[in-house]
C-alpha cells in the first residue's frame, strides 16, 4: 500500500523536527496545570516577529515629529505643516501599491471569487476538513458567531453608516475630481451608488481571503496533522521545504501582520469607542475634569508648566501653533491665553482616556484567551451577535421600516445586476494626471476599494488561521457557507440598515436646510408625511418630528450615534447598547488575534499554554499605547503613528496576494493528492528551484529536547554553481542544449539545421538577451545631458519670452521650443529661489526652453490673472527608463528561453507540472532553473526505442555515507523525488 502523501509530514510533527522548540515544564496537554507552567514556542519565529513588530515602533517613537514642520502639498499649495516623517514615507509607499498594483488587487480578487465558486460546486465539495468521522466541536450558531466576531464585527460600528455617507457626499467615484463642480448623478441614483459601493467592499470579495486560507489549513491540519500555521499552507507544493528559514520568516510576517493589524484597529478604535462615552456623558472628558476653561481655572492651575511644555514641544509650522500662542497675543506680561492651556490640557486628557480604555480592553481580552476557546471567545462572540442584532432589529423597527425593506431588495438586485461590472472596475480613466476635471476622483480607488483589499489581504493570515481552528469537522461546503454566505448576507442587512437610516438622514438634511453652519450640524425637524387614513381630525395635517443630522459635517467616529440618538429617550439606551457592543467586538478581535499569534509562534499547537497568551495579549496592548502615546505630542495629527502603522500592514498585503495564488494551487493540489487523482510520489526534478545550497538551520528530532535548533549547512559546489550561472548562463546553456538535443535526435542531424548548429544559436541568443538586458540597465543609470527640444520656427533677435510661457515674440513672429522632457522631474515651489523669479506651473512649462531650468521662466499677467501656482521644472528624479524597459523586455525574453527549456525537460522526462510554473520559475530563479534541469539531463537515461513512448531510468548517485546533522536538516535528494511538490 502506497503511503500517504504528508507522511513526511506527520513523522516530524510525531519526532519533535517539525520546527525548531524551545521547550520548558510539563508535557502539553489538557491539564490546566500543563498549560499554566508549560512553554512551548518557535525561538526563531518569536523572536523574529518580537523584533520587527518592536522595532517597527520604536522607529515611529525614535522619529518623532519635525518641530521646524515641512512643506507639504495641499491643493496644488505648498504649506507648512506638522510633519510625522513615518507616516509620509508609508503612505507614500502604500500609494505606490495602491497605484501600481491596482489590476492585481482587482484581477486577483475576482480570480479567487471564480475558484472558490468552482471549489463550491466541484467534487471535492464534500471533503471534509477533519477525518471523516469528525463532527463540529462547535454548534452552527456559535461556530456563525465566532467567524462574524472575528471578521468584521468592529468594522460594520465603525463605516456601517460613514461609509455609505461618504460615497454620497465625498469626493468619490461619482462626484467630479476637482472643484464644487455639481455631482454628474442625481441623488436618489447617487444613494443607490453609495449602497453599491459599500455592498462590494463588504461582500464576496472581501471575506474571500478569509476563506482561501482557513479552509487550506483546516484541511491540512485536521485531516492530515500537519501544524496550524501558514507555512504548512504550501506543503503541497514544496514539501518538507517549509520547515525551515522561508517557513519560519512567513510565520513571522503573518505574526507581524496580524499584530499590526489588531494593534491599528483597536487604537483606531478606542477614538469612537471615546466618542460614544462622551456622547453618553455630555463632556468633553470624563476623567480628571469634565471640561477646562477659565472658570474652573483653580483646579488645573498646577498643570500649566507641563502644558506649557507641551506646546513648546509641538510643531512650530503646526495649525495648533500657528493659530494659538501661548500668551495672550503673544505678549507675557498678558499672561498665559486660557484657551490655549484648555485645548491642550482637554487633549491630553482625552489622550489618557484612549490609554485607559485601550488598557480595560487588553486586560479583558487577556482573561478571554487565557480562559480558552470555549469559554471565553465563544461566549464572547455569542453575546456580541445578540447585541448587534438587537441594535439592527431595532432600529428597522423605530426608522422608516418599510423604506429599509425596500432598500435591501432593491441594494440586492443591483448588488447581482452589477456584480461583474463593478469587480472589474480599475479606475483606470479616472488615476492619474489624465483624469479630467469634470471626472471621477483620481484618488478614489485609493482611498476605498484597494485600500480595502490591501486591508483584509493583511488580516488574511490572522482571520484564515482562526477560522480554520474552529472549523473542525466541517465539511468543504459547509465551510464556505459559513464564510461566504452567512455572514455576507448579515453584512449586507447591516448596512441596509444603518447605511439606510443615514442616507435618508442626511437627505433629509439637505431637503430642510440643515448645513454644517446649524449648530451641532443638527435641527429637529417636523415634516407632513402621507398616512393611510385621512389625515387628522377636524381637518389638522399630521407631521412627523425628528432629529435631523447633516451626517456629512460629523466625525467618522460620531455618525453612528447622531443615527441612535434621533430616536428620542431611546438614543441614549441604544447609545450605550452600541458602546457596550463596541467594546465587546474590539475584545474579541484582541483575544483572536492573541490565540493566532500564539498558536503560530508554538509552531502550530491550537491551544498554547497560558503564558505564551498573555504575552501576545501584552504585546499588542503595549504596541497601541505606544502609538497613541505618541499621539500626544502632535495635537495637529494624533493619529499618525497608528496611520503609519496601517499603512506598513497594508503594504504587507502586497505579498501576501501572491502568496495567496499560491495557495488556491496548493488547496487544489492538496484534495487531488487525498482523491488519488494526483501522485505525490511521481516523476520530479530531483532538486528545488528553492535550494542555492545553503540550509540556514534545521531542528533535530526529539519531543522532550529543551532546544532542537541544528545548525545549516552549505553546499560549496552547488551554491558555487549558482552565483556562476547567477552571471553567466549561457555556460549552462551550452551544456544543456548539447545534451536536449542529442537524447532528442539521437545524436543525427534532423530538419535544417543540425543539433550543433541549433545549440549555437540557442545560447547565442540567450548570452545576448542577457548581456543587453545588463548592459542597458547600467546605461539608464549613468547620468545624461539634459533633456532637448523640438525648434519651430526662427531664431529672432532681440525677442522676449512671451506671457504664456511658451515662445519667443518679436514683431508677431515667434519661434516654439517644445521641450522633450519625459519622466518625472523636481518641482521647484514658490519661484526660481536664485534669481527670484515667480515661474509658471509645471502643466504651463511643458512647452519651454531648452534647458528648462526656472531662471528662463518668468510667470505674466495672464497667469497670474488665471491663478496659476508657481512652480518651476528642474532636474530629473531617477532615471529616464529609456534603456531600461527595453533592457526589461530582453530579459522576458531570456526567461521565456529558460522556460522552455524547462518545459521541454519536463515533457521529456514526463515529470509534473505546466508552463505557468515553468515561467514563474524562470522569472525569479533563472539560475537554479539552470542546476534543475542540468541535474536532469546528467542523472536521467532516456531509451528511445521504436515506439513513440519514452521511458526514464534514474541513475541513482553514488552512495555516501550521510552527514548525521545533514539528514537532520536538509531531506536527502532522494528523497526529495519521493516527496513530489519538486517544483
Amino acid at each position: 500500500m502506497a503511503e500517504d502523501w504528508c507522511a513526511a509530514a506527520t513523522r516530524r510533527v510525531k519526532h519533535g523536527s517539525d520546527g525548531v522548540w524551545l521547550r520548558f515544564g510539563p508535557p502539553v496537554d489538557e491539564s490546566f496545570m500543563s498549560k499554566m507552567f508549560s512553554i512551548r514556542f518557535n525561538p526563531v519565529t518569536s523572536g523574529a516577529a518580537t523584533v520587527m513588530l518592536f522595532g517597527f515602533v520604536i522607529v515611529l517613537l525614535a522619529i518623532g515629529v519635525d518641530r521646524e514642520g515641512c512643506l507639504v502639498e495641499v491643493d496644488g499649495k505648498f504649506t507648512g505643516s506638522a510633519c510625522f516623517t513615518p507616516r509620509i514615507e508609508f503612505q507614500f509607499w502604500m500609494k505606490w501599491v495602491t497605484d501600481c498594483f491596482t489590476w492585481l488587487y482587482i484581477g486577483s480578487q475576482d480570480c479567487w471569487v471564480i475558484f472558490l465558486a468552482v471549489l463550491y460546486f466541484s467534487r471535492f465539495g464534500n471533503m471534509k476538513l477533519g477525518k471523516d468521522d469528525d463532527e463540529p466541536e462547535f454548534s452552527n450558531f456559535s461556530w456563525f458567531a465566532m467567524i462574524f466576531s472575528c471578521g468584521v464585527g468592529v468594522g460594520l460600528f465603525f463605516y456601517g453608516v460613514a461609509e455609505p455617507i461618504f460615497h454620497y457626499t465625498g469626493g468619490n467615484r461619482y462626484g467630479h475630481a476637482w472643484g464644487d463642480l455639481p455631482h454628474r448623478l442625481p441623488d436618489n441614483e447617487r444613494a443607490q451608488a453609495a449602497m453599491n459601493l459599500t455592498w462590494f467592499h463588504w461582500g464576496v470579495h472581501g471575506w474571500v481571503v478569509y476563506a482561501i486560507v482557513g479552509i487550506l489549513l483546516a484541511f491540512l491540519h485536521y485531516r492530515k496533522g500537519l501544524p496550524m500555521t501558514i507555512k504548512s499552507c504550501f506543503y503541497p507544493l514544496i514539501g518538507e521545504r517549509i520547515y525551515g528559514f522561508w517557513g519560519d520568516f512567513v510565520d513571522s510576517m503573518s505574526i507581524v501582520a496580524t499584530t499590526m493589524g489588531v494593534c491599528t484597529s483597536l487604537g483606531l478604535g478606542v477614538f469612537q469607542i471615546n466618542a460614544g462615552i462622551k456622547k453618553l456623558t455630555g463632556y468633553p472628558n470624563w476623567i480628571k475634569l469634565s471640561y477646562y476653561n477659565e472658570a474652573n481655572l483653580p483646579d488645573w492651575s498646577d498643570r500649566l508648566d507641563s502644558l506649557r511644555e507641551l506646546y513648546e514641544d509641538y510643531p512650530l509650522t503646526g495649525d495648533f501653533r500657528l493659530a494659538n500662542s501661548w500668551y495672550v497675543n503673544g505678549n507675557a506680561s498678558l499672561g498665559v491665553n486660557i484657551g490655549t492651556a484648555s485645548q491642550i490640557a482637554s487633549f491630553v486628557d482625552t489622550n489618557d482616556e484612549q490609554i485607559l480604555i485601550i488598557w480595560l480592553i487588553t486586560l479583558t481580552a487577556t482573561a478571554s484567551v487565557v480562559s480558552g476557546l470555549q469559554v471565553g471567545i465563544q461566549t464572547l462572540s455569542m453575546i456580541c451577535l445578540y447585541l448587534g442584532m438587537f441594535l439592527m432589529m431595532i432600529i428597522l423597527l423605530m426608522d422608516d421600516t418599510w423604506y429599509i425593506m425596500n432598500l435591501y431588495t432593491q441594494s440586492l438586485g443591483y448588488y447581482f445586476w452589477d456584480f461583474f461590472r463593478i469587480s472589474a472596475y480599475s479606475g483606470a480613466f479616472a488615476q492619474g494626471d489624465h483624469s479630467a476635471p469634470e471626472g471621477e476622483n483620481p484618488l478614489y480607488m485609493n482611498w476605498w476599494t484597494i485600500f480595502y483589499w490591501g486591508w483584509w489581504i493583511a488580516f488574511a493570515p490572522f482571520v484564515g488561521i482562526f477560522f480554520a481552528r474552529i472549523s473542525k469537522g466541517r465539511t468543504v461546503r459547509q465551510f464556505l457557507n459559513g464564510t461566504m454566505t452567512l455572514p455576507i448576507a448579515y453584512n449586507f442587512a447591516w448596512m441596509a440598515v444603518f447605511g439606510g437610516a443615514g442616507l435618508k438622514m442626511e437627505m433629509l438634511a439637505d431637503k430642510y436646510g440643515v448645513t454644517c453652519e446649524t449648530p451641532l450640524a443638527r435641527s429637529n425637524i417636523c415634516r407632513e408625511v402621507e398616512r393611510m387614513r385621512p389625515s387628522g381630525y377636524g381637518g389638522n395635517p399630521e407631521v412627523f418630528c425628528s432629529a435631523v443630522t447633516k451626517l456629512s459635517c460629523r466625525g467618522t467616529t460620531d455618525m453612528i450615534f447622531d443615527v441612535l440618538y434621533q430616536y428620542a429617550d431611546l438614543g441614549p439606551f441604544l447609545g450605550m447598547v452600541c458602546l457596550v457592543s463596541l467594546i465587546l467586538y474590539f475584545i474579541t478581535s484582541s483575544d483572536s488575534g492573541s490565540l493566532v499569534d500564539d498558536i503560530v509562534s508554538a509552531n502550530g499547537i491550537p491551544e498554547p499554554p497560558i503564558v505564551q497568551r498573555i504575552y501576545w495579549a501584552f504585546t499588542e496592548g503595549l504596541a497601541a499605547t505606544a502609538l497613541l502615546y505618541q499621539g500626544r505630542l502632535n495635537i495637529d495629527d494624533p493619529q499618525a503613528g497608528l496611520t503609519a502603522l496601517q499603512s506598513a500592514s497594508i503594504c504587507v498585503g502586497l505579498p501576501y496576494t501572491f502568496l495567496i495564488c499560491f495557495m488556491c494551487v496548493a488547496l487544489w493540489r492538496a484534495l487531488q493528492y487525498e482523491t488519488g487523482e494526483l501522485q505525490w510520489s511521481g516523476k520530479q526534478f530531483r532538486s528545488s528551484v528553492l535550494d542555492v545550497g545553503i540550509t540556514a538551520y534545521g531542528a533535530g528530532e526529539g519531543t522532550t529536547r529543551c532546544f532542537n535548533l541544528r545548525r545549516g549547512t552549505m553546499d560549496t559546489r552547488r551554491f558555487g554553481k549558482f552565483g556562476l550561472y547567477a552571471v553567466c548562463p549561457v555556460i549552462p546553456f551550452l551544456s544543456i542544449h548539447s545534451k536536449l538535443q542529442a537524447r532528442k535526435a539521437d545524436g543525427k542531424a534532423s530538419g535544417v539545421c543540425s543539433p550543433a548548429v541549433w545549440t549555437m544559436v540557442n545560447v547565442a541568443a540567450a548570452g545576448l538577451l542577457f548581456y543587453l538586458w545588463l548592459i542597458l540597465i547600467i546605461v539608464d543609470n549613468v547620468d545624461t545631458a539634459q533633456d532637448g527640444y523640438i525648434k519651430f520656427g526662427n531664431e529672432i533677435e532681440g525677442g522676449q519670452w512671451n506671457s504664456t510661457g511658451q515662445a519667443w515674440t518679436f514683431n508677431n513672429a515667434s519661434v516654439h521650443r517644445v521641450s522633450q522632457r519625459y519622466g518625472m522631474y523636481q518641482r521647484y515651489p514658490g519661484g526660481d529661489m536664485a534669481a527670484g523669479h515667480e515661474v509658471p506651473d509645471v502643466t504651463s512649462l511643458l512647452e519651454g526652453h531648452a534647458d528648462f531650468y526656472p531662471q528662463y521662466f518668468q510667470a505674466g499677467a495672464e497667469l497670474a490673472a488665471a491663478g496659476v501656482a508657481a512652480g518651476a521644472v528642474g532636474d530629473r528624479i531617477g532615471s529616464p527608463l529609456h534603456y531600461a524597459v527595453i533592457g526589461w523586455y530582453l530579459y522576458f525574453t531570456f526567461v521565456t528561453l529558460v522556460m522552455s527549456l524547462r518545459n521541454q525537460v519536463r515533457t521529456l522526462f514526463q515529470y509534473g507540472g505546466n508552463i505557468v510554473e515553468d515561467f514563474f520559475a524562470a522569472l525569479f530563479l533563472y539560475p537554479t532553473v539552470l542546476i534543475q534541469v542540468e541535474e536532469a539531463l546528467c542523472n536521467a537515461k532516456v531509451d528511445i526505442s521504436h515506439t513513440n513512448e519514452v521511458e526514464v531510468i534514474s541513475t541513482p548517485p553514488p552512495e555516501k555515507k550521510p552527514d548525521p546533522v545533514e539528514a537532520a536538516v536538509v531531506p536527502e535528494k532522494e528523497e526529495a523525488q519521493e516527496q513530489g511538490g519538486g517544483d
